[in-house]
């Protein structure tokens, strides 16, 4: 097993990927992509779930603080966005 190998499969491992069937370096990384691809839709589902939450919340009664959380939960969600 090559030193690459051997620390990127720690590395994995220390954050919480699994190494799959990863025998080489190329493997290793194939499977952290589709890992990190699966987080990505999943961070993107949540990013949509709470947008049209904030999209429902009645403001009709003025309420600062509500009205602020609401102002930074929409730039939060487009900063993550990358807008």
């Amino acid at each position: 097993m090559s030193d690459d190998k051997e620390r990127l499969a720690a590395w994995m491992m220390q954050q919480g990927f699994a190494t799959g069937h990863g025998d080489t370096t190329e493997e290793l990384l194939e499977e952290l992509s589709w890992q990190i691809a699966e987080i990505k839709a999943q961070r993107d589902e949540l990013l949509e779930a709470l947008q049209e939450a904030l999209d429902d919340w009645d403001f009709d009664e003025p309420d600062c603080v509500r009205l602020e959380w609401a102002e930074k939960a929409r730039a939060a969600i487009a900063k993550a966005k990358g807008e």
